[in-house]
């Protein structure tokens, strides 16, 4: 559960950072003032901060959390502002909060490192990473920096109780400094990953490249460091417990020999008390009294000793009179200064030396001395019960203990009151562990040092271990490595920002100045100066580049004049090339065509073209070379020759693209290619055969519609593929229709905001200018363009091409759109029929009348789409045939008009046709096929 609410702690900052990124990228949060979204933020991470700190996951008087990664990712993501504002209202609330439970310990720390984090996040944001959002690994450094130096801020703040505050730092630390160093860093990857991707083989700037060598090296350095003051300071901390452990081993049989000494110095006192005491009461010490302390003290031996040396009451009445001066191991009691107490060695007695004794001299008040002797038992007895007491009154440290054992293994003494028991129960295993050596084993449970030694007595030989838990032994290697560890962090993280700052605004802010002036050059701007002059270096750099563009100027002058004049040439050479008189056939009227190419540089890649193969067969075309200036236009009379030449060969147009693509792809070592379309119309039927190569579609407009894209699937580029084969597309005109073609140039010209004017706008153009001359079209489209672009500076060739299909006319039938502007078509193509057939003038004339009368009709009240009119000759009658698609209606029913009224009282109507069946010998009316088909006859020989 307690892993669950640290994970859930630490993904909140990933999920609210993701959540407020797309708020200000996708809705109307983003378009508040600045300071106004910055607030708002800071108090939404400083709210995320107070519920990182309420669940903590408590370890008794400090939390394990990640309220840091909230301010921390509010700086360095959105601003500094919203970071210190965040980082303030979890510092603050952090304050308070030991007032419903949170930990009082290290409440000052807390506080202060979660105002800090919002502080250093905005800094690095700011100074560092001119204030934007830094990289992954920058975060990552970051957030490991504030945790570390949270931690240090445990200890400053508590160095009244170290100890407890590095067993805090010990529990929350890994922890702490994981969590929020993830949560930091999969917040600023997440937010990353929404803003997209590096370009591939984007370089990298100086200051990161810098940044990247000096993080590595720095990070290098600590962990070298790290490693040496680990290692250092495991060894010194074992070497210390080695010389703890052997110190209290060696302590433990001189403190046996000091408490036994001072129990039999004791036993001694309480005799001499005895003795002074019947003294004092005027008595006498004599056997029986010897006899009586003899077995009130259990002791072996008692002898009084009087001033002048001779022992004058014994427990053995052979000794009395015996004169300690007269043996040197016994005058040492006669000494003044032992008078006050001397415990002698256990040796050969001086009174029996057939017997090892040990004595204890005590001055008696009324001069004299008590001597008391000690044999073998009374001393195994005595020392055994001291080697019980001896091991729980001493401490190895502060928690360590000493455990003291028989040859048996048995434990006889130990702080635990493990009495009784044997060793190996204890964890401790002594078989081929040599004595005074550091070795490890889990006592009781617990990791720690031991280290054992062998000791002899009179009571027996022992075995003396001494045992420090490891934890305790390795504190000071523990507390000298956090602290080591955490300073060296803080020392190599200030170094690397430090480093980096320097080398930001000392060198790389001066290149990016020169840089800047050097945009500003590379962009045409030549009056610009370089002036970075702070340092040596960087003032000799711009004295010389500031020479260079002085120089460069005046060869740019001398080049420019030359320049002009050879492009002006290649321009009127280039323009010369393609069709400019209009109208083009003044004497043709079934077809009206128009072109115009607008030159994005003084030459371009786009051109046009157009020529009568012969007199029924018209062919246009419109094409965009890749690439501007000189190489494109060279390209372009390249392609614009083949494709001619190829169509002028009888060709059709698929047959025409495959040969002009094999042609193009030849030595094509510049890698240029071609889109291009090409229409071939049979002015005698309509019939428009077109092929494309990678083209945009073109529009068409039908007679009685609008302009509407042409969508067919475009073929692939010309020199593009050697082998490639294209494609031939039909479309049927009628008299009326119109295309229009066009290159990229039309569309993709953009407006100061970098919008395009784009297909759409195409359209609208083109049909916002209904009833126009080809001519006028265009025109009308290149001012919509040029209102839409403003001041942008055109970028690339405007090219467009109309054509319009007035009417269809082979040798004796002529098709047409029914409307005003077509009655002179059907007139000229009525004399052209009489002067071919050779009709006298008088038959003639009677058939212009006729024409104009039944055309004049279908034009007016037909509502056809289109007309037909056919003139033949047989057996020396004219046959003038009508043929339309209007509304049913046979004009011979319609009753005629009454000839002998006046004018203004005959009923309108009718008279038209009146005329026609006077004119002609014969009228006839027929609806077939859905058409009106009216046929007038004139006989020539009447």
């Amino acid at each position: 559960m307690t892993t669950f609410r640290l994970i859930t702690s630490g993904l909140l900052p990933v999920i609210l950072s993701v959540v407020l990124y797309r708020s200000q990228r996708k809705t109307k949060f983003g378009q508040l003032p600045y300071m106004l979204r910055q607030i708002i933020i800071g108090m939404i991470f400083g709210a995320l901060a107070v519920l990182s700190t309420e669940f903590g996951i408590d370890i008794g008087g400090a939390a394990i959390n990640v309220r840091d990664a909230a301010p921390l990712s509010a700086a360095l993501i959105f601003g500094g502002p919203a970071g210190i504002i965040a980082g303030i209202i979890g510092g603050v609330e952090r304050w308070f909060a030991v007032l419903w439970g949170a930990g009082e310990f290290t409440q000052l720390a807390c506080s202060i490192a979660t105002i800090c984090a919002g502080i250093f996040g905005a800094a690095m944001r700011r100074f560092l990473f001119e204030n934007k959002r830094p990289p992954w690994f920058y975060a990552l450094a970051i957030a490991i920096t504030t945790e570390v130096l949270h931690m240090l801020l445990i200890f400053l703040t508590n160095m009244s109780d170290i100890k407890t505050a590095f067993s805090y730092v010990q529990a929350c630390s890994g922890p702490m400094i994981l969590a929020n160093s993830v949560s930091v860093l999969c917040a600023v990857l997440c937010v990353s990953r929404m803003e997209g991707k590096k370009t591939a083989g984007q370089r990298r700037r100086l200051a990161q490249v810098f940044q990247k060598w000096l993080l590595t090296s720095v990070s290098a350095a600590f962990v070298i460091t790290g490693l040496f003051t680990f290692v250092l300071q495991t060894e010194i901390s074992k070497t210390d417990t080695a010389s703890l452990l052997s110190l209290n081993i060696s302590d433990v049989p001189q403190d046996l020999d000091a408490t036994s000494d001072n129990m039999l110095m004791q036993y001694a006192n309480w005799i001499a008390v005895e003795v002074n005491s019947i003294d004092a009461s005027g008595g006498t010490v004599d056997t029986e009294s010897i006899a009586a302390l003899i077995e009130e003290y259990e002791v072996p031996e008692i002898h009084l000793v009087g001033a002048d040396g001779r022992i004058y009451q014994s427990s053995d009445p052979s000794n009395i009179g015996y004169d300690l001066s007269s043996n040197e191991q016994a005058a040492v009691f006669l000494n003044p200064d032992s008078k006050a107490g001397y415990m002698g060695a256990y040796q050969p007695s001086f009174l029996n030396p057939n017997q090892s004794m040990k004595y204890a001299g005590i001055a008696l008040e009324n001069s004299g001395l008590v001597l008391v002797g000690y044999d073998a038992p009374f001393l195994q007895e005595e020392i055994a019960q001291r080697i019980k007491t001896t091991a729980k009154n001493r401490h190895v440290g502060t928690s360590g203990y000493i455990l003291i054992t028989n040859t048996a293994g048995m434990i006889v003494s130990d702080g635990h009151d493990e009495n009784g028991n044997y060793l190996a129960q204890t964890g401790i295993v002594l078989n081929r562990i040599p004595a005074d050596t550091v070795f490890e084993a889990d006592v009781y449970g617990m990791p720690a040092y031991c280290m054992y030694s062998s000791i002899y007595t009179l009571a027996g030989n022992y075995k003396v271990i001494a045992v420090l838990p490891e934890s305790e032994a390795l504190f000071s290697r523990d507390i000298a490595l956090y602290v080591t560890l955490f300073m060296e962090t803080l020392i190599f993280m200030a170094l690397f920002f430090h480093l980096s700052w320097l080398v930001k605004h000392l060198v790389v802010d001066k290149i990016r100045q020169v840089n800047h002036a050097l945009d500003r050059i590379t962009g045409g701007d030549l009056n610009v100066a370089v002036d970075v002059r702070s340092s040596t270096e960087f003032d000799s750099l711009s004295s010389d580049i500031n020479a260079t563009v002085s120089t460069l100027k005046q060869y740019i002058a001398d080049a420019a004049a030359r320049i002009d004049q050879e492009l002006e040439f290649a321009r009127t050479i280039q323009h010369s090339a393609l069709p400019s008189v209009f109208p083009p056939y003044p004497n043709r009227t079934d077809f009206e065509i128009f072109a115009r190419m607008d030159t994005a540089k003084e030459v371009g890649g786009d051109f046009y073209d157009f020529y009568l193969l012969n007199p029924h067969t018209l062919v246009f075309l419109i094409a965009d070379v890749s690439g501007k200036g000189i190489p494109a236009a060279m390209f372009m009379m390249t392609a614009k020759t083949h494709l001619k030449n190829f169509a002028e060969s009888g060709l059709d147009v698929d047959e025409i693209f495959n040969r002009t693509n094999a042609k193009l792809c030849e030595n094509n070592k510049a890698r240029m290619f071609v889109t291009a379309w090409m229409g071939m119309l049979d002015l005698t039927t309509g019939r428009l055969r077109y092929a494309n190569a990678g083209h945009n579609p073109i529009l068409l407009k039908r007679a009685s519609g609008r302009y509407e894209y042409l969508k067919s699937r475009p073929d692939f580029i010309l020199a593009g593929l050697k082998n490639f084969k294209y494609h031939k597309n039909e479309l049927q005109l009628l008299p009326g229709d119109a295309v229009y073609l066009y290159t990229d140039g039309v569309t993709e010209a953009h407006n100061a905001n970098g919008q395009l004017f784009g297909e759409e706008r195409l359209l609208a153009s083109v049909n916002d200018n209904p009833g126009l001359s080809m001519e006028e079209l265009c025109q009308a489209v290149k001012q919509s363009v040029d209102a839409f672009t403003g001041d942008a500076e055109q970028f690339d060739d405007i090219t467009m091409t109309a054509v319009k299909l007035h009417y269809i006319a082979d040798a004796d039938t002529i098709t047409t759109l029914p409307d005003r502007d077509s009655v002179p078509y059907i007139s000229s193509f009525a004399k052209q029929c009489m002067e071919k057939l050779s009709v006298p003038a008088k038959a003639a004339h009677r058939i212009y009348v006729a024409v104009d009368e039944i055309y004049a009709n279908i034009v007016h009240y037909s509502g056809a789409g289109y007309a037909e009119m056919r003139i033949m000759q047989h057996d020396g009658r004219v046959n003038v045939i009508f043929r339309d698609n209007g509304t049913p209606y046979n004009p011979l029913t319609a009753d005629l008009p009454d000839t002998t009224l006046a004018a203004k009282d005959r009923q309108k109507g009718g008279l038209g046709i009146f005329m026609v069946r006077k004119l002609m010998n014969n009228v006839q009316y027929i609806y077939e096929d859905h058409h009106n088909v009216l046929t007038l006859t004139l006989d020539l020989n009447e």
